[in-house]
């Protein structure tokens, strides 16, 4: 390719600069119509993102998750196909697989509140209090006010680390009747 460059350059650089200017008109020319295009998917996977929700509402889990990813198919960066995934794999029990699809999204989009929101929680479900509430505080710097998110992130760790000092106490309590009791 380097030579065949070379070839053209040393022989006719009017030629050279000919294919130069046609390749940058042709790259203007391709900008517009690739942003409609890429506006035409976006639109497409957002459709099949409503859908997807609506499916998983109505409990069809495996309806949702495949409109989910012909979802991302048309638009890979839609954060919301890939937060819509993640609840699909949490509703079926694998949180784990979950949290792997809101990390993607976290990816695209570090400052998304509902991912940071559906990811805290489903941190507390794997017992990993420490990632929830990194989660809490970065919601707290971007709400400062409050909202939604913080709220439910907040009320999560409450009941966990509620239950969490109900079994502590459970394990105290034990040993000391049995030591009354023997």
């Amino acid at each position: 390719m380097q030579a065949m460059i070379r070839l053209i350059d040393k022989r006719k650089p009017s030629l050279m600069r000919k294919i130069i200017v046609a390749v940058g008109l042709l790259a203007l020319v391709a900008s517009p119509l690739q942003a409609s295009s890429d506006t035409k998917y976006k639109n497409i996977s957002r459709q099949l993102v409503v859908k997807a929700n609506v499916a998983l509402r109505a409990l069809e889990i495996d309806e949702a998750r495949l409109l989910f990813e012909r979802a991302l198919v048309a638009y890979p960066a839609n954060t919301n196909a890939l937060l819509g995934l993640g609840r699909t794999h949490e509703a079926k029990g694998q949180v784990g697989r979950g949290l792997k699809y809101y990390r993607q999204a976290l990816e695209i989009e570090p400052n998304d509140m509902g991912a940071l929101e559906v990811q805290a929680l489903a941190f507390l479900k794997r017992e990993m209090l420490d990632r929830a509430d990194a989660n809490r505080a970065k919601l707290v710097r971007l709400c400062p006010n409050g909202c939604t998110a913080l709220e439910n992130v907040e009320t999560a760790l409450e009941a966990y680390l509620a239950e969490d000092k109900i079994a502590a106490n459970a394990a105290i309590v034990m040993p000391t009747e049995a030591k009354e009791n023997p």
